[in-house]
């Protein structure tokens, strides 16, 4: 068997392992600042739509306030009007005038208490909420129940949290970009060097990392796969001492002897 093959690819794992040892520096940041602006964008929605709320019903208030204004308006000039009325007729239909601008007042006012109630019902709701908070039973607390003023607090602090998050991973990138950069070059030149020499294995490589799998090449450890743990056949044992690789039944991840990983690092 040429052992020249099994040792570059273990060399193209050793790379992406190292890639992935200074990408594992970001310490999963971005998944994280992720998770956080989905709760900001959460947070922003329900702030928002009170806002909605508030701002339509103080819309809806000026405009019933108005037309009642309006209504009172009209009952003080009929009622002058039935003053100077010539005869029962006349007075009669200002009557029902006003009785009109009457019911459209009825109706206005109901609808402002309509208002007020559903006003009161979302400050008691908020008012039980901030109870539930200092008792710390935050899982029976529902959207409707979260105070406005712990939203807008829980938002200010999502905004710093994201900023933080994100200065801390452009830190990071920053740091390591040159690193990265070089790594990936050489592991270019790696890829080059086995699709050249040892298209096979290659191919076998890069179909075991096309999946969740982030080692393809592992260590035979204690006589053992060190990807899945499972046994290696005693009779490939020696193979693998020798230089040669195995195919690990279970996982399917090639093992080799830990000394070509070593030889691996000590060319890097």
């Amino acid at each position: 068997m040429d052992h020249t093959k099994i040792n570059l690819i273990v060399r193209l794992q050793h790379i992406d392992n190292l890639i992935e040892s200074i990408m594992s520096l970001q310490k999963g940041l971005p998944e994280e600042i992720t998770a956080l602006e989905e709760d900001l964008a959460f947070t922003a929605r329900q702030i928002e739509a009170r806002k909605r709320v508030a701002e339509d019903h103080q819309k809806l208030r000026e405009r019933l306030n108005g037309t009642i204004f309006e209504c009172k308006e009209k009952i003080k000039s009929f009622k002058e009007k039935q003053t100077l009325a010539r005869n029962n007729k006349e007075y009669d239909a200002l009557s029902k005038q006003i009785e009109y601008e009457e019911k459209e007042i009825a109706q206005a006012e109901i609808k402002l208490q309509d208002i007020s109630h559903t006003e009161h019902h979302a400050q008691e709701l908020q008012k039980k909420g901030r109870d539930l908070i200092s008792e710390n039973r935050y899982d029976e607390i529902s959207e409707e129940m979260m105070p406005d003023d712990v939203l807008n607090q829980q938002m200010e602090d999502l905004s710093q949290q994201v900023n933080l998050k994100k200065e801390e991973l452009d830190s990071i990138v920053i740091e390591t970009a040159e690193e990265i950069t070089r790594l990936r070059e050489t592991l270019a030149s790696q890829r080059k060097s086995v699709s050249n020499d040892a298209k096979r294995l290659l191919d076998k490589y890069d179909h075991l990392k096309s999946g969740s799998m982030q080692n393809a090449i592992v260590k035979l450890d204690r006589h053992a796969c060190s990807g899945c743990n499972t046994r290696v056949p005693t009779n490939r044992h020696t193979l693998i001492v020798q230089g040669g690789f195995y195919v690990c039944e279970s996982c399917g991840r090639i093992v080799v002897h830990e000394r070509l990983f070593e030889e691996a690092a000590a060319a890097q």
